[in-house]
């Protein structure tokens, strides 16, 4: 009996897991590019991870450049994989082989050996890659650890001097992930436009704040990035005529700050304080979660209708992909 217990609960496991998966995944992450005694890092790669069936996956990784060799992004097709327990995807050492095409010129790659997981509980993905390119005599080992990055769109209210209101539609980019023992988090904002405020039609460009940490009085991950000197691109428009454009930093001497705040896994909230340059106002946007993106799911199991998709929408027990199910992934085929 137990055996077949264990038999069942493994099927729907691989079934449920599937649902997690359905379309391309973004992961970014510290990685390491390494080939004799040179050593390529970059504090921030992505990689995407694409299901084809419950078995394989397509991994596509990024660019690696260095300041004696270009290597473009390739993308490994039917990585196999299997699935275990704790929500953990385990890619087995395997050899791969593709090509890219630079300058008009076709190059091969040839992969000895892939190894990765997918660690579903907490969205890391890890990653490592022995190949050699075109001509090149030695193998290049590339290695990354990265999380999901999470898609949250949503209507914003920006507040300007504390006086006027504006609204938008925007989507935020944000990754949770560990570094070392402490639990962090990234936010990219993205590039927005405010029309017909009093400084006429304004353009916000993106930029990322990186290492937000959890506040326990304010109830959200958070970080003053003031010091940080992060910059970005600012244009007002007025009668059709640029009165501003250019880049900014953000002012010292005043607040800038960013607080996120989740609903489980979910992005609930997110509140953007700055003020650029010498202008004498500040700006505050405020992001809520759409109401349709679910906060948690109630279900006595998979047969009573309540599955969602990483949309938030509800969908049958004929849906195949990543789904969430009392609040947690599976992997539906």
């Amino acid at each position: 009996m137990k055996k077949i217990f264990t038999l069942v609960f493994a099927t729907l496991m691989a079934g449920n897991m599937m649902a997690q998966m359905h379309g391309a995944l973004k992961f970014a992450g510290a990685s390491t590019a390494n080939v004799l005694t040179q050593n390529v890092e970059n504090a921030s790669d992505t990689v995407r991870f694409e299901m084809v069936n419950a078995a394989a996956g397509n991994i596509t990784l990024p660019k690696i450049v260095n300041d004696n060799f270009v290597i473009p992004s390739f993308t490994i097709e039917n990585v196999a994989f299997a699935m275990g327990a704790n929500h953990v995807i385990t890619m087995v050492d395997q050899t791969f082989a593709t090509k890219v095409t630079v300058g008009g010129e076709e190059k091969d790659i040839t992969g000895s050996s892939f190894t990765g997981t997918y660690n579903m509980a907490d969205n890391s993905l890890t990653l490592k890659a022995v190949f050699k390119y075109g001509a090149m005599p030695f193998d290049m080992t590339y290695y990354i650890k990265a999380y999901d990055i999470k898609a949250v769109t949503s209507a914003i209210n920006v507040n300007v001097g504390g006086a006027f209101n504006y609204n938008n539609n925007v989507t935020y980019n944000v990754r949770k992930y560990m570094d070392g023992n402490v639990q962090k988090a990234d936010v990219e904002i993205p590039t927005y436009t405010l029309d017909n405020t009093v400084m006429g039609n304004l353009t916000l460009g993106t930029y990322t704040v990186k290492g937000l940490t959890y506040d326990e009085e304010k109830g959200g991950f958070y970080r003053d990035y003031k010091d940080d000197g992060l910059t970005f691109h600012f244009s007002a428009e007025t009668g059709g005529k640029k009165t501003i454009d250019g880049n900014y930093s953000f002012n010292p001497e005043k607040d800038n700050n960013i607080l996120v705040k989740y609903n489980g896994n979910k992005v609930e909230d997110i509140v953007n304080t700055f003020q650029m340059g010498s202008m004498p106002f500040a700006i505050v946007s405020k992001f809520t979660s759409a109401p349709t993106a679910i906060t948690s799911v109630k279900s006595n199991g998979m047969g009573d209708g309540k599955i969602y998709n990483l949309n938030g929408q509800m969908v049958d027990k004929y849906y195949k992909g990543v789904v969430i199910v009392n609040g947690k992934k599976y992997l539906k085929k």
